[in-house]
């Protein structure tokens, strides 16, 4: 009864006021790690970790009825740098050597999925387990041959697709979800709900699930859906003050007057940030500045230097002039602006960095050279790197004013624990702001609603996934399936209803009729609902619907005129339709007319026009008319990259951030190989040989030559044989072109 469910899960809530009573540090005799029956090799591992015992709200959480024995699922909310890690690695690892089952830990980021497989591979060194991350580009090991697989949201929705196709499912004995607020994210979201569906649809009690979040308002709704037990403290081994800053005057939370500078702002630094940050850096401690954009922060980077010259001693600066050497090393050379500030401890983190450059200046903020670093958003949810103080810049993101989630994760970096008594967040606004900062700062959280029905992008794909792997069959498999959803839980009373029903039916209709994914004509409860190969070569390829649609349609185009003379053609097709930049349409006209004959056959063939180019250039077009425009920009850059071009002179040739290109490296490699698989799983086995050589050329930026070193020999002999067909029909070309010359 979903009523008594509430209820249930509302005796669970434990506040902070109830938890008083207690020690927070953990005195008792049972807070202590090896009473958990963990092996001595990880007991000893935590040890040296300097951790021996659990704070009191984390022994509550985890002795709640059923959790720590695995049967039951568990939802809990604490703060930033409270220690809900380890709660949830306590539960999985216990489940995993106690029952021999697997489990997955989700991530919302790769750079986080990154951190913590290697932290887990460290923690875990000494025992059998084996911890392997998916994401992005990555090649694991095989599913059957891990213990604990750390994934992004992508990554665990097709691994849990590839267990339910195989029928191996029930291998899976806990799956831990962190930043769950992340359900309600309008571009990911519904491929949170739809995994966590599948896997209460699926294994329903079979399966622990452990949900964890700094901020969810509703918690008890996800609760309830998940059939979990719920915990909620708002304890923080390290007190934040959080105060804001307006003309030269301080206020705290309650914006109650504390102090005030007592001299006039400098004009290059009006809002007074220099004497916050120094008064920091002094003692030895560090700073994480947020900027709105990732211009601000580099020149917000440059205008600190000048006036922190004299930030760190010569020891100091000896450790930043080895940065700077090893920043130089990197892929597209050393930054004019880092190269400027790092000496004086400054550094700017955003996505416009390559990945080694950000790696760098993370490792050293964390050991101390670098101790200001300014940062956009993506900053404070992605990598942890807390400090002593927080600074937002403004009280924006980009464009748009900063919302409370954003702002409670961002200002919960302020604070790190053994090295801090206390954190601080300061929050930099001007007069005419005040009034939506006094919002923010008193303002609850919206609500965490269902993404899975927005536009019906998310119900086409949830519906698309369960008929293609076969455990949904027929409309009562649909209705039950339904009821699994966090939709559901929401908007139960419209479940069932002629107005759903016909929704439902419009839906089936819709995928069946424009994506052809589902072979049945009429939908009543009796028929049987089956994928066709298009419906299994979207889900195995883990495209969505409308991806797999325009891979479809371009791939059927080209093979009735493919261009075998140049790379460009194929590297166009395994360019990624999404999430990539948006040309500079004056750049492109210029490239466009320089095109070489070849390159302008294969524009023409993309039906590229000059005419829209130019069009772009006085009024910035609609996103779907100009995307094979913005993917051939792409692909000329990655086809450079591939011929072994220079990486700083594709960044010049093409006015594209040096981050950015690394970035589509990374994504177009990834989509190359869901390319090949749906292109595998459509039978067309020349078009998977041709596209799956570029998955390793597009990452390495190398020409094929090379890549037989990256291949098994039990491979090698039919990429060769590939290779020759196609040098074939070159010579052919070649020879037809002089021929009718």
């Amino acid at each position: 009864n979903s009523k008594d469910s509430i209820n249930n899960d509302e005796q669970n809530l434990l506040s902070n006021n109830q938890q008083s009573s207690f020690d927070p540090e953990g005195s008792s005799e049972e807070n202590y790690i090896h009473n958990f029956n963990l092996p001595f090799e990880l007991t000893n591992a935590y040890l040296e970790k300097g951790i021996d015992k659990l704070y009191n709200w984390q022994m509550e959480c985890l002795k709640m009825e059923g959790v720590l024995e695995g049967k039951r699922n568990l939802l809990f909310s604490a703060p930033t740098s409270a220690g809900k890690t380890m709660v949830s690695e306590i539960l999985m690892i216990k489940k995993v050597i106690e029952t021999g089952k697997k489990a997955l830990m989700i991530l919302p980021y790769v750079s986080i999925v990154n951190e913590k497989t290697q932290y887990y591979q460290n923690l875990l060194s000494s025992t059998h387990l084996n911890i392997v991350g998916y994401f992005s580009n990555s090649k694991p090991a095989p599913f059957e041959k891990i213990d604990i697989g750390i994934c992004t949201i992508e990554k665990a929705n097709s691994l849990i697709n590839r267990l339910i196709e195989e029928n191996t499912y029930s291998k899976l004995g806990a799956v831990v979800v962190d930043e769950l607020h992340m359900i309600g994210d309008e571009h990911r979201g519904y491929l949170l709900e739809l995994l966590l569906t599948k896997l209460r649809y699926v294994l329903k009690d079979d399966l622990q699930i452990i949900g964890m979040s700094a901020t969810l308002p509703n918690i008890d709704e996800i609760a309830r859906w998940l059939n979990a037990a719920l915990y909620i403290t708002d304890y923080r081994p390290i007190p934040l003050k959080e105060y804001i800053v307006v003309n030269n005057t301080i206020y705290n939370s309650k914006f109650e007057p504390v102090r005030k500078f007592k001299f006039e702002a400098h004009p290059c630094d009006s809002n007074y940030m220099v004497p916050l940050i120094d008064e920091v850096i002094n003692n030895n401690n560090s700073v994480l500045v947020f900027c709105p954009t990732k211009y601000n922060c580099e020149q917000c980077a440059r205008t600190l230097s000048h006036f922190l010259l004299k930030n760190g001693d010569e020891k100091a600066k000896e450790k930043r002039r080895e940065l700077i050497a090893q920043l130089s090393r990197c892929p597209a050379g050393l930054d004019s602006t880092l190269e400027i500030t790092v000496i004086c401890g400054i550094a700017y983190h955003h996505s416009g960095l390559t990945m080694e450059e950000r790696e760098l200046l993370e490792e050293a903020f964390r050991q101390g050279i670098i101790n200001v670093l300014i940062a956009t958003s993506t900053l404070a949810s992605g990598v942890n790197l807390p400090a002593r103080r927080v600074i937002f810049d403004q009280p924006f993101i980009g464009i748009e004013f900063i919302n409370s989630f954003s702002y409670t994760q961002m200002k919960g970096r302020a604070g790190r624990k053994g090295k801090d008594t206390q954190g601080e967040s300061y929050l930099i606004c001007s007069e005419k702001y005040l009034k939506r900062v006094k919002e923010l700062v008193n303002k609850d959280h919206d609500p965490v609603n269902s993404c899975l029905i927005c536009e019906q992008k998310g119900m086409k794909r949830a519906l698309l996934e369960v008929i293609s792997s076969g455990i949904v069959k027929s409309m009562k498999d649909v209705k039950d399936y339904i009821q699994c959803t966090l939709l559901y839980y929401q908007e139960f009373e419209r479940i069932g209803s002629s107005h759903s029903k016909e929704s439902l039916t419009k839906e089936f209709n819709e995928t069946k009729n424009i994506n052809n994914v589902i072979k049945n004509n009429d939908i009543h409860d009796n028929n049987e609902f089956i994928s066709t190969s298009f419906g299994r070569a979207t889900i195995g390829s883990s495209l969505s619907p409308e991806e797999s649609i325009i891979v479809y349609s371009e791939l059927k185009k080209a093979m009735l005129e493919f261009v075998l003379l140049d790379e460009l053609h194929m590297v166009y097709h395994v360019t990624p339709i999404y999430s990539i930049p948006e040309p500079n349409w004056s750049h492109l006209l210029k490239l466009y007319n320089e095109l070489s004959p070849i390159h302008r056959h294969i524009a023409n063939i993309i039906n590229l026009n000059e005419g829209f180019i130019i069009q772009a250039i006085h009024r910035r077009p609609d996103f779907k008319p100009s995307l094979p425009y913005r993917r051939f920009y792409s692909a000329l850059m990655l086809n450079d990259l591939i011929h072994e071009t220079d990486f700083n002179e594709v960044v010049n040739k093409y006015q594209v951030n040096r981050g950015n290109l690394q970035t589509l490296q990374v994504l177009s490699s990834t989509f190359a190989g869901m390319v090949t698989i749906f292109c595998q799983r459509m039978g067309w086995t020349n078009f998977e040989l041709l596209v799956q050589q570029f998955q390793d050329r597009l990452i390495f930026g190398i020409q094929k030559v090379l890549l037989f070193f990256f291949f098994k020999k039990k491979k090698k002999k039919y990429i060769i044989y590939l290779y020759i067909y196609i040098i074939i029909i070159k010579l052919f070309y070649e020879y037809f072109y002089i021929f009718n010359k």
